[in-house]
């Protein structure tokens, strides 16, 4: 186990106000530099992070983070569709998705795995924290972003991403399609993956002040 906990004693007074920011990132480089960023910035604490899926559960236990910086692609993990699971959780942190890939795909397969917010790496420092103050920050996804994704994606999902770009729940979803709440979570974790596969890869890593 090598995730890391960092300022313990701020990540444990849940009540205060500073916002205790976690991050997963299989890069050592990476998350020392994220670290580096949140710590540096006022009304933030970075609370630890992570290597893989099982250390950031044993993070997500001991620190309750509010905000979530999450990056695409690890070793044996799909970022989006860890975003879904941890979207289905009772306590849900707020996620932001930084990753190196960009454009109007991986929008769209953020909005539907629920992400809060997608900064590139290749964006400055304060996109980055702005982000974190502000994880409700998703642009509008376009009519034609839509269409190049519903090309993408198998045609009976169609009606499973038009009604989360919409706004719809889960619960919403299953309801109308008349399936079970998982079933709606795998058809969607189909669709990000094959969305996320479609961005294009512009690796940049983060620049600590």
């Amino acid at each position: 186990m090598t995730a890391t906990l960092t300022h313990p004693t701020e990540a444990s007074n849940r009540s205060g106000t500073l916002i205790r920011v976690a991050a997963l990132d299989d890069h050592a480089a990476v998350r020392a530099g994220l670290e580096a960023i949140v710590s540096s910035a006022p009304g933030m604490v970075s609370v630890g992070s992570a290597h893989d899926e099982a250390e950031l559960e044993w993070l997500l236990q001991r620190t309750d983070p509010s905000v979530l910086i999450l990056d695409v692609h690890h070793p044996g993990l799909h970022g989006l569709a860890l975003a879904l699971r941890l979207k289905r959780r009772s306590a849900r942190p707020r996620i932001v998705l930084y990753s190196g890939r960009g454009g109007e795909l991986l929008t769209v397969a953020a909005a539907v795995a629920g992400v809060d917010a997608v900064v590139a790496k290749s964006d400055s420092e304060r996109a980055l924290l702005d982000a974190i103050r502000d994880a409700n920050r998703l642009p509008p996804v376009p009519l034609s972003a839509q269409r190049r994704a519903a090309a993408r994606i198998d045609p009976a999902d169609h009606a499973v991403l038009a009604m989360r770009l919409a706004g719809n729940s889960w619960a919403e979803i299953a309801a109308t399609l008349g399936l079970p709440v998982g079933e709606i979570a795998d058809r969607a974790a189909a669709i990000v993956i094959r969305l996320t596969a479609a961005a294009t890869p512009v690796e940049q890593p983060p620049r600590a002040r």
